[in-house]
């Protein structure tokens, strides 16, 4: 599921990756690269289903920011992502 996200994302935005690092993208480019990586990071770990679906939902939703120019928003969702990967 995430992969698809992510090659969905990566077509959508032509874009590589950096990491929602406390920091607010000024772009809808940063903030599609942020997606990308907090995807790929969640594909690396060895997480639940259930923590699958729920950050697959909350990346549908930073994307949704993105693309509304919201990164505030995506960077506050992305710090959930974030939260639930490191498990915590």
């Amino acid at each position: 599921m995430l992969k698809r996200f992510a090659a969905f994302t990566l077509v959508v935005s032509g874009l590589g990756g950096t990491a929602f690092a406390g920091d607010v993208p000024a772009t809808a480019d940063e903030c599609f690269k942020t997606s990308i990586t907090l995807a790929k990071e969640a594909e690396g770990k060895k997480l639940s289903d259930d923590k699958l679906a729920k950050i697959e939902d909350l990346l549908t939703k930073i994307e949704t920011h993105c693309e509304a120019k919201q990164f505030a928003e995506a960077s506050a969702v992305g710090k959930d992502v974030k939260a639930l990967i490191s498990g915590q």
